[in-house]
């Protein structure tokens, strides 16, 4: 594991830091063209949209794992069981490190004063529950895992498969921004909302935990018995 753990990380290591160098420049585009002050552009767009962003970029560096990286590793030695024990702390790697820098962009706006504050909606993070995004973070890693595996083996129901979960991704963002909206504690204690919308938070929530546990099934087996290619 501790091998498999280390291969990994020379792609860790770059994967992360572009993810910062990308949000190095939407923060310093936000401040050069005037977006703390109210200006509409590009930049604040980027910016509102952050939280969305990261978990785009993590769901094809979970495709990564399980396509290039898995090939390269068990092609130098590497053992199955290692590498999917690599590949779960990778994945934790990956969720911390976007859950952090989401925090530490959710602090410019509130600490630096910026105008039209309420209208950032969730990035700024303050509803959301504890671990909520560090979790989509993972899944979302889970679900890119899975269309590399079923990609490696037939290109048509690799597309459905990404198909869905970009289609899935699109659904777990709408439950945050359903959540960020009207606040966890209000809809589970004074029942803000009703009827579907009431339920879809839950909904979509129990979805997630059952894919994310199916996903991580699916993967331990398929890893277990690969075939490098």
């Amino acid at each position: 594991m501790v091998k498999s753990t280390r291969f990994l990380s020379q792609f860790v290591w770059p994967n992360l830091a572009a993810v910062l160098a990308f949000a190095v420049i939407v923060v310093a585009g936000c401040y050069i063209t005037g977006v703390p002050q109210g200006t509409h552009n590009l930049f604040r767009s980027y910016y509102s949209a952050f939280p969305i962003m990261e978990l785009f970029i993590l769901y094809f560096y979970g495709f990564a794992l399980c396509t290039n990286n898995l090939n390269l590793a068990l092609s130098f030695g590497a053992r199955r069981r290692d590498f999917f024990w690599g590949m779960q702390g990778t994945m934790l790697l990956y969720a911390g490190a976007c859950w952090l820098l989401q925090a530490l962009m959710s602090v410019l706006p509130q600490q630096g004063g910026w105008t039209e504050l309420s209208r950032w909606g969730w990035v700024l993070g303050e509803d959301l529950p504890v671990g909520m995004y560090p979790f989509l973070c993972v899944l979302v890693l889970v679900l890119g895992g899975l269309s590399g595996l079923v990609m490696a083996r037939s290109k048509v129901w690799g597309t459905v498969l990404s198909v869905a979960a970009v289609l899935l991704m699109i659904a777990l963002c709408a439950l945050l921004f359903i959540v960020a909206d009207i606040g966890l504690w209000e809809f589970l204690v004074n029942g803000e909302y009703g009827g579907l919308w009431g339920n879809l938070p839950y909904l979509l929530g129990g979805a997630a935990l059952l894919i994310f546990l199916v996903g991580e099934a699916v993967i331990w087996r398929t890893v277990k018995g690969y075939v490098v290619r």
